[in-house]
């Protein structure tokens, strides 16, 4: 059956391809999954929207680990692929941490890492760009995941009214620098290119990054860009309060 063959079996399928008619749908289906759940919420009390977000944290999970079922009955696990070590992956972790300790150094590192690192999922999918067609498992999967990811940490900041600040800036750069070495390792026995901090995946901004300054200094660019990004994403909250 197509819709969950992998793609190297689909050798007469059409895949999507950046920025194609497949590609727009599935954009657009990432972006109706992010914003119904903020919608939704707009009709419910603080007690409601809890146990909403909680509901949609465990989405998250069972997407994902739905992915992970579907890569077993593929016959031969590919853990340089299939693994949920990507930024988007972990995810399903680093939320649950958050909802479970309800702390502003995790509640930061979500912001920071899941809204960014969704949305460039949605319009620059390395996974499935010209890998998958649009009716396929892999593509419907990712694309409502990404959606969903990108919507907990806005969630968290227009119902729950988060604001994240630079104080929480060295946690989650030392927490980003930890996975970063753990996915490289991880990277050199699986084949892998978790976190993309082995080379640049194709059709990215990324890509483009390697290029001009090379695969030596690519890691260390990514991350000082990384931060320039977080840093964007922290200055909105950092002058309201000095007007406040």
């Amino acid at each position: 059956m197509t819709f969950f063959a992998h793609f190297s079996e689909l050798t007469s399928i059409q895949p999507v391809m950046p920025f194609d008619a497949q590609n727009i749908q599935l954009i657009i289906l990432g972006l109706i999954s992010a914003v119904v759940p903020l919608v939704h919420a707009k009709f419910l009390n603080d007690s409601q929207r809890r146990k909403a977000l909680v509901f949609w944290v465990g989405m998250i999970v069972f997407l994902e680990f739905s992915r992970q079922i579907w890569a077993l009955s593929l016959g031969s696990y590919d853990f340089s692929e299939m693994l949920p070590l990507h930024l988007c992956g972990l995810q399903i972790i680093l939320m649950p941490i958050m909802l479970k300790t309800n702390k502003r150094t995790w509640r930061t590192f979500v912001y920071l890492t899941a809204m960014i690192g969704a949305l460039a999922a949605i319009f620059f999918n390395e996974g499935i760009l010209e890998r998958y067609p649009l009716w396929h498992f892999q593509s419907l999967q990712s694309f409502i995941i990404h959606g969903l990811i990108m919507m907990v940490p806005l969630y968290d900041i227009i119902w729950f009214k988060f604001r994240p600040s630079f104080k929480e800036l060295p946690f989650a750069t030392l927490l980003m620098g930890y996975l970063a070495i753990q996915n490289y390792i991880i990277n050199i026995f699986t084949g892998g290119n978790y976190l993309f901090v082995t080379f640049a995946p194709r059709n990215t901004p990324l890509e483009l990054v390697s290029s001009i300054v090379g695969p030596t200094l690519y890691v260390p660019v990514m991350f000082v860009i990384i931060h320039v990004i977080w840093t964007l994403q922290l200055l909105p909250f950092h002058f309201q309060r000095k007007v406040v």
